[in-house]
Formats: C-alpha cells, sequence, structure tokens
C-alpha cells in the first residue's frame, strides 16, 4: 500500500496587516521504520508550490530510485595558519639558518606591518595579488611618504618571507604574491661627500663641546680611512689592532660575515690603542663620557645613566652628535638670514654613513682598483659605484672628452671661452681654432 503524504497549515505567531496569522504549509507522512509520523516545512505559503512538493516527497517515499542521491561528503577545508604561526615558524627557521639578529628582525617586522595595513585579513594565506599591488600604493600614499628605495626594500623583504621562508622553507603557504609585484623606479641616490672644511668644522665643534675630547675625533679619522659601516668600526676588538697599522674586523662583526683587513697612520693607530678597554678598541668610551658628563657638563644625573661600552651605544651617540652639529649649522644660518632680511638657505647635512662614502671616494681618487676597495670596503662593485663612489662618472666623462678632442685640459677651458659678446662659439670651430 503507498504510503500518503498530506499537507497541513501550521500557524505563524506573526501577523498580516489586516490581524491574520501567517502560516506556512508543512508535509507530514507515516514512517514504517520509525514506527510515528514525520512531518517537514515547505517553508512556504503558496498552495500550488506546495502542492508540488508533496507530489515530490511522495514519490521519493513510493517510488523506487525517485529520492536525490545521496550528497558525497565534503571533506573540511585545512585551517590557514594565522599571521603568529606563521611568525613563530619564520623565526624558527631564519634563526636555525644562523642569520643576523638585524635581518630577522627586519623580517619580523616587515610581516607585522602588513598584518596591520590590512586587519581584516586573518592570515598570510589570504594575501593575493592584488592586496600585494595594494600594499605597495598604501606604503606610497602614507604620510610621511617614505622613498621610494624603502618600498623597494620593503617588497625585496615581503617577496623572500613569502616565497622562501613561507612556502619552501616552512611548507605554510602555497603561492607567493609578491612574487610579481614591480618595485618603484628609483633614482640613483645622491652621494655625499664630507669635505676638508666640513670634517674641520666638525672636529672643532666637538672639541669645543667636549673639552677636546680625542675619543670620537679617532672614530671620525678611522672611519673616513677605512671605510668600513659604522657598527663594524665600533665592534672593532683589542686583538684586531694588529702590528704595523693593520687593523682587522671580525667576520661575526663584519655585514658579509668575512673578515676585512685595513691600515691606518702608525700616529692614529697608536691612538687608536689608547682608547682600548675592556676587550674592545673604543671599550673607553663610556666611562670617559661620564667623566666629562659630571666633570665638564656638571651633568651626574646624566652620567648615572651611561650604560657599558656597546658597540651599538657608540654609533647612536655619534649619529646624535652628527645631528646637533647640523641643527647648530642650521640654527646659524637662520639667524644670520634674519639679521640680514633674507631668505635662509637649506645647509646641506651629512651622516655619519657618508664618511664610509667619502673614503671610498677617496680610494676611487687615488688610483685604487674597484676589485682591491671592494674587498677592503666589503661591497661589490657595483654597489659601491652606484651607492658610494661620487666622481666615477665626473671622471669618465672627462676621459671621454680629452679623448675625442685631443687637447690638454687648458685648450679644453680656453674651447669654452667666451667671446667678446659674451656668447658661446661653435665648440668644433673654437677646437679647431685652438689646434691650429
Amino acid at each position: 500500500m503507498a504510503n500518503q503524504v498530506y499537507l497541513e497549515k501550521r500557524l505563524l505567531r506573526s501577523q498580516r496587516r489586516n490581524g491574520q496569522r501567517n502560516y506556512r504549509w508543512s508535509l507530514r507522512w507515516w514512517d514504517p521504520g520509525s514506527g510515528s509520523f514525520k512531518c517537514e516545512s515547505t517553508g512556504t505559503a503558496d498552495r500550488t508550490l506546495a502542492d508540488t512538493m508533496r507530489k515530490t516527497k511522495w514519490a521519493e517515499l513510493n517510488i523506487a530510485g525517485a529520492a536525490p542521491p545521496e550528497p558525497e561528503p565534503v571533506e573540511p577545508a585545512a585551517a590557514m595558519p594565522t599571521w603568529q604561526d606563521c611568525r613563530d615558524a619564520m623565526q624558527r627557521a631564519l634563526e636555525a639558518d644562523n642569520l643576523r639578529p638585524t635581518y630577522i628582525n627586519d623580517c619580523l617586522l616587515t610581516l607585522e606591518g602588513l598584518r596591520r595595513m590590512f586587519p581584516e585579513v586573518s592570515s598570510p594565506a589570504e594575501i593575493s595579488p592584488e592586496l600585494a599591488n595594494e600594499y605597495k600604493r598604501r606604503r606610497a600614499e602614507a604620510i610621511p611618504a617614505p622613498s621610494p628605495w624603502s618600498i623597494k626594500g620593503d617588497l625585496a623583504t615581503l617577496k623572500a618571507i613569502f616565497g622562501k621562508w613561507l612556502g619552501r622553507e616552512c611548507g605554510l603557504l602555497k603561492s607567493n604574491p609578491f612574487a610579481d609585484v614591480k618595485a618603484p623606479r628609483c633614482d640613483d641616490p645622491d652621494v655625499r661627500i664630507v669635505s676638508a672644511a666640513e670634517t674641520e668644522a666638525l672636529f672643532r665643534w666637538l672639541a669645543d663641546r667636549w673639552n677636546g675630547w680625542r675619543l670620537p675625533l679617532i672614530y671620525l679619522q678611522a672611519a673616513g680611512i677605512l671605510g668600513w659601516r659604522a657598527t663594524e668600526i665600533a665592534s672593532l676588538r683589542t686583538e684586531d689592532l694588529l702590528a704595523d697599522g693593520y687593523v682587522r674586523v671580525g667576520s661575526e662583526s663584519s655585514k658579509t660575515r668575512r673578515h676585512k683587513f685595513g691600515r691606518l697612520p702608525g700616529e692614529l693607530h697608536d691612538q687608536l690603542r689608547a682608547c682600548s678597554a675592556d676587550g674592545y678598541a673604543f671599550g673607553r668610551f663610556s666611562d670617559e663620557l661620564r667623566r666629562l658628563l659630571m666633570l665638564w657638563k656638571r651633568k651626574p644625573h646624566h652620567a648615572a645613566k651611561v650604560r657599558d661600552f656597546a658597540p651599538e651605544r657608540l654609533v647612536g651617540w655619534m649619529q646624535d652628535e652628527l645631528q646637533r652639529f647640523n641643527d647648530a649649522n642650521q640654527a646659524a644660518e637662520n639667524k644670520a638670514a634674519l639679521e640680514q632680511c633674507r631668505k635662509p638657505d637649506a645647509l646641506p647635512t651629512f651622516t655619519l654613513h657618508d664618511f664610509r662614502r667619502t673614503a671610498i671616494t677617496g680610494m676611487q681618487m687615488a688610483g685604487v682598483s674597484e676589485k682591491e676597495a671592494s674587498i677592503q670596503v666589503g661591497c661589490t662593485p657595483e654597489v659601491m659605484r652606484r651607492h658610494y663612489e661620487r666622481l666615477d662618472g665626473m671622471a669618465i666623462a672627462g676621459r671621454n672628452l680629452e679623448r675625442r678632442l685631443g687637447q690638454s685640459p687648458q685648450l679644453l677651458r680656453a674651447c669654452y671661452a667666451r667671446d667678446e659678446n659674451g656668447s658661446l662659439d661653435d665648440l668644433a670651430n673654437r677646437t679647431q681654432t685652438v689646434a691650429g
């Protein structure tokens, strides 16, 4: 006997505008397996639609093969790694590869900056190529706007994080959304060279400010000769002061993880050795600074806060002093401009890293080959030409002009002399005239 399916009207609590109660049609049939009636709502108040659903249900109960097939079980999707999971896994991988702590911190900070920029994203796996390009745009639109070099560096770091560390090394991500993100175009950096007059003015200012203290002057002189990075010079150990004026920075303190050697004049080498204490070449820095703050500056509270020597503290102190020197020069220029009723000029400033650029440019001017200079300063010739050498392009242009015209520098200057009307004659005609 066929199993009958009935339609039943089920009243709802809600009412219509005319005050009558809403209702829905339900299906009701006898289930032999459980020995009781079962109900199923149609979800509609339309009698025609409900009757169609009743016929479909009757066919499922009484006709073999009319029931829809059981859906295949769907495997639950694997849980995506959280930001914290990726951060911890990447940190372990970086530390296992024995990378520098500074690089590890830079990677962690860059990943944290990406997370803060997109708070609605719950996992790095949800970062798409569109969001990666949006990251570049938002970084460029930030206030204050970072330099294109900073954005280019962040994109390179994120490309390594998603592609190498979280992808191949840790196996947490399947794709790299930053693989095809185009970095912004960057102009060549302006290589700042510290002139002899600026160096003399800085040394005189430091001597007046710190009662002729020799240690910071020795540090700057060594930086201008060796061309090493600021922290590498500050990290010199006592055993790195070799005989005959040679100095060495160990691989554990070098950015390139290789030993580097340099040589200082004999007198400067002796003065540097006199600054040694506690295993560091500049180890007397903290004690001498405390003494000057207490006796010269009359600031015992400041002297009590000076910590024991560390290379990073010496570099930070030198950077602060250079910033004060630049600010003092600009303040003097502003005062002079106010007295003369003119607009003050923006004076050029320099940083501690400019002494490295000055040393490398000095090596070039002295005729040192690029290979030898790159070995001493610890960077490739390409990086050295792009970021540190200033006179390379000017020297090439000068030599090319001399080769093309075949004239001496005195005759070349005559080629550019102005005529009686104050105008420049044709270069070719003037060259022929001078040659004749």
